[in-house]
């Protein structure tokens, strides 16, 4: 019996990799996509190819799932978790550069990976969009990055409804505060007053972000969902 296959962005970095090992350990061989830092693939125990692109560029996102075409390559999953957060400021204090950044990366870039993924798409198989709490409730002085998240709720919603007739399904992961290198900006005053709004009492792991995919990816019957995977925060 042949292996499933998922294709993962955003992969080299914490939450990516802790999803890449968690599917290896399920028997996904793997495409394991970054773009400017090395992906460690160290400790994964199936099949895996490297894949570096910039997903805020749809010719460079279009030439990679072309070449995986071509190879007739098929999919049962794909996570597209690659995004980039931003420094806090008020919105009228963000230059234009900084808002279509975060834009172009986080809602233009998963916009890109759905589409040219879908012709790879099996029967059965499902898309998993990693979104944040924070485009569900909104930030304060993470106006755009708050708004590029909520759009891949949007997108995930949509898509589903899209490709149900297809018998492929679309999900959503909004994480709350992950214990990651991206969220070491945080100091331990503000840490602590996160954990406190946190009815579960802690900061989350990588871990709890990669067992939110296994569920997805394994739940036949869910669709056009985003699951929140903050314990509780009340923000």
């Amino acid at each position: 019996m042949l292996r499933k296959c998922a294709f993962i962005t955003g992969a080299s970095g914490d939450i990516g990799r802790c999803v890449a090992l968690a599917l290896s350990d399920e028997g996904y061989d793997l495409f394991l996509c970054g773009n400017k830092n090395k992906i460690d693939t160290s400790l994964i125990k199936t099949n895996v190819v490297e894949l570096y692109f910039d997903q805020s560029k749809p010719d460079q996102v279009r030439a990679i799932f072309k070449k995986l075409q071509e190879k007739n390559i098929k999919l049962d999953l794909v996570v597209c978790n690659a995004g980039m957060a931003e420094d806090e400021k008020m919105l009228i204090d963000k230059n234009d550069e900084e808002i279509d950044n975060i834009i172009k990366v986080n809602l233009n870039g998963t916009i890109y990976c759905n589409k040219y993924s879908i012709p790879l798409l099996k029967k059965g198989s499902s898309i998993i969009n990693i979104s944040s709490f924070l485009g569900v409730y909104g930030g304060s002085c993470e106006a755009t990055y708050s708004a590029s998240k909520a759009g891949v709720v949007g997108l995930t919603k949509a898509l589903a409804k899209e490709l149900a007739p297809l018998h492929i399904r679309v999900n959503s992961i909004s994480p709350g505060l992950i214990d990651t290198k991206m969220n070491s900006c945080f100091n331990d005053e503000e840490k602590s007053r996160l954990i406190e709004a946190t009815p579960l009492n802690r900061i989350g792991t990588c871990e709890d972000v990669a067992k939110a995919v296994l569920y997805l990816a394994n739940s036949d019957f869910v669709t056009g969902e985003n699951l929140i995977v903050s314990g509780g925060l009340i923000i």
